[in-house]
């Protein structure tokens, strides 16, 4: 009967324990033999075995479906025979816990393994239960936890750099403030209360710098910071608080935060005051920089300015003085013309920079012959490298393609630069060498052209290097001082190799010379196989002869020398004084009178501009094909531009070469240019 008994409190303190598992298998732990003492509904509706002779294998083969595909790796490797014996042996139990699939939600459950107490040891007791709320409340908590520790170090972080954090409640104006230096309270400032903008101003009649005051009592009203943070997403306003007695530079800033509990305003009032002085202070040294430039450069300017002008004036009277003198007024002449294109070059590398700082300088981008660049460059640079003595020499046999798509004048200009500095800083006996290479690049259908400026002149300080592409800056050298120039021509080279996205790069030594070495990707052109005839000066002579040009100058001394340079072409002039005149004289012509028309454009009465567009409104054919070419002080890019838009036909600034004004009204002026001129 007792045994009985037992036998049957046994069995229902099973069955009692059982509603806590989804499932108990009783397994013998000799044979792997195993049955199923209990299953829940759920668990059956798996229809798995409820006998079996492997329960290792039985479990790896059929819980693998139905085990969250995440933890299969995981359950596979640890639910081993041999890993269970050794916890049994060592602990009389093993356990597991994975997530199991109950109508396609993942479920944690428990698997512990345990042997039963008996004298042989030789049955163990395997039962799956749910831990599900267990665990997903353990997730919920290291998840809050782990927020909790990051907002506390974030706010901890934040702490060295924000006088306040304020969350406010943007509804009831109530506020509480998460964080607050002990520099922010010395003002008075309140920790917590009901009214957090009637607060803060009141705070801020006593702690902030008078100067600020008025503005921040305008803009910080709850109704602007609100409109503002719901516009832009926050709020921010920069002031000055007087702390220990000085003004500091603060900034507040104000975000919107929506979340599940509602609406909050984080105000956040941090410390700018040291990036505010170094910014103030970057700005004063600057403003030192750019006044020590500027000085430096007019100083520069003046001295290179006068040096030629003394130069125009004083041959000049020598010329005056020896007029009886050929040889001298020649000598004179020649020196007055030197001075001259010097004196040019001077105002043409100012408003080169000033284009290029201004970003108004732009490409003209079109068919370039290199072989005619290199051609004019050894032209000017060796008559400069013999007057000094130099040994020069030029290398092109590794150029295959010179014919590219490319600004001729800008490169030409980039190399003019660098060779003639070159030969400026180089004594004489010494070498400069100009190499030009050509590598063909794998894509784009470009080659990479190299340019190589070497000589064994003075050389470039260490100190001095890294600015030798700065504007407006020379080398203090006592050997180079006596050197004319702006300090604008390597600035000019390195932004138009800029605009013309190449590299250049220098490498040099004082004392031994210097490298330059530019490099362009250039596209080839198809070889034309020819080159175009150029006119001799006879023959250019000759095609000007007996031609009329109308000259729209208002200028006395620049019409009078127009005149004479067109008389030396046999070219017949008349002039107008002003736009109107211009206007009229053509008007009042017959078709064909006049071969060409030379406007200016600052005038009186009518401008350049203005009497080009009228006299191509004239309904007249003649009037619309007359070449009108712009003969202006004007020379900016875009002032070229405006010429051409407004009808003329072509541009030559003054100061002009009398040869370049010959071709220009030679090309525009021959019967095959005036019947494809464009009808405006």
């Amino acid at each position: 009967m007792k045994d009985e008994i037992l036998d049957v409190s046994l069995t229902s303190v099973a069955q009692a324990l059982a509603t806590d598992y989804f499932c108990i298998y009783y397994v013998n732990t000799d044979n792997n033999k195993f049955i199923e003492y209990s299953a829940s509904p759920e668990y059956k509706a798996f229809g798995l075995p409820t006998t079996g002779d492997d329960i290792i294998g039985f479990s790896r083969n059929q819980f693998e479906e139905i085990i969250f595909p995440e933890d299969r790796e995981m359950f596979l490797e640890s639910f081993t025979k041999e890993k269970v014996l050794s916890a049994l042996d060592a602990h009389n139990h093993f356990t597991l816990t994975f997530r199991m699939m109950f109508r396609d939600v993942p479920t944690y459950v428990h698997l512990k393994v345990t042997r039963m107490i008996e004298k042989d040891g030789r049955h163990a007791v395997i039962g799956i239960s749910s831990v599900d709320d267990q665990m997903r409340a353990r997730e919920a908590f290291e998840k809050a936890h782990n927020a909790s520790v990051t907002y506390s170090r974030i706010a901890h972080a934040l702490a060295g750099d924000y006088f306040s954090i304020h969350v406010v409640d943007p509804v009831t104006d109530r506020f509480i403030a998460y964080n607050s230096l002990d520099e922010y309270g010395k003002p008075g400032a309140e920790k917590a209360g009901e009214d957090y903008f009637g607060t803060v101003r009141r705070t801020m009649e006593r702690a902030i710098y008078s100067g600020d005051k008025d503005r921040f009592m305008e803009i910080f009203t709850k109704e602007k910071v609100l409109a503002i943070t719901e516009r832009d997403g926050h709020f921010t306003t920069k002031y000055r608080l007087r702390l220990a007695g000085a003004p500091v530079y603060v900034s507040m800033k104000a975000t919107l935060l929506e979340d599940k509990d509602g609406s909050h305003l984080i105000v956040g009032t941090n410390n700018i005051d040291a990036q505010i002085k170094r910014e103030e202070e970057y700005r004063r040294r600057m403003a030192d920089a750019r006044t020590s430039a500027r000085n430096d450069f007019l100083a520069n300017m003046s001295h290179d300015i006068r040096t030629p002008m003394n130069a125009i004036v004083g041959y000049t009277n020598i010329a005056r003085r020896c007029q009886d003198d050929p040889a001298a007024v020649s000598d004179a002449l020649d020196k007055i013309g030197s001075s001259s294109h010097f004196l040019l070059s001077l105002i043409n590398d100012v408003l080169d920079i000033s284009k290029i700082e201004s970003g108004k300088m732009q490409l003209a981008v079109g068919p370039c012959d290199l072989a005619a660049v290199l051609r004019r460059i050894e032209d000017i640079t060796s008559l400069q490298a013999t007057s000094k003595s130099l040994n020069i020499s030029y290398s092109k046999e590794k150029v295959r393609h010179f014919r590219v798509l490319g600004d001729e004048l800008r490169i030409e200009q980039v190399l003019i630069n660098i060779v003639s500095n070159a030969v400026k800083y180089t004594p004489a006996g010494k070498d400069v060498t100009l190499i030009a290479e050509e590598e063909s690049l794998p894509e784009g259908g470009k080659s990479r052209y190299r340019f190589v400026v070497r000589d064994t002149g003075v050389g470039i300080s260490e100190e001095y290097l890294p600015h030798i592409f700065d504007s407006f800056t020379r080398e203090q050298d006592t050997r180079t001082n006596r050197i004319q120039g702006t300090g604008l021509g390597l600035a000019i080279t390195a932004k138009v190799v800029e605009l013309m996205e190449g590299t250049i790069t220098v490498k040099s030594k004082l004392g031994e010379g210097s490298e330059f070495t530019v490099e362009l990707d250039l596209a080839p052109l198809p070889d034309e196989g020819t080159e175009a005839a150029e006119d001799s000066g006879a023959e250019g002579a000759g095609a000007l002869a007996g031609k009329r040009i109308l000259l729209v100058e208002d200028n006395d001394i620049n019409a009078e020398i127009a005149e004479m340079v067109l008389e030396q072409y046999g070219v017949a002039t008349e002039r107008a004084e002003n736009g109107k005149i211009g206007l009229d004289m053509v008007s009042g012509s017959e078709d064909g009178y006049y071969d060409a028309v030379l406007m200016d454009i600052q005038m009186p009465e009518m401008n350049g501009y203005e009497a080009t567009r009228a006299i191509r409104a004239l309904d007249r054919a003649y009037a619309r094909r007359l070449p009108i070419i712009a003969m202006s002080a004007n020379a900016y890019d875009e002032d070229v531009r405006d010429c051409l838009e407004a009808g003329m036909n072509a541009h030559v600034a003054k100061p002009f070469q009398p040869d370049e004004l010959a071709a220009v009204l030679r090309s525009h002026i021959s019967g095959e240019e005036r019947q494809d001129s464009q009808e405006v």
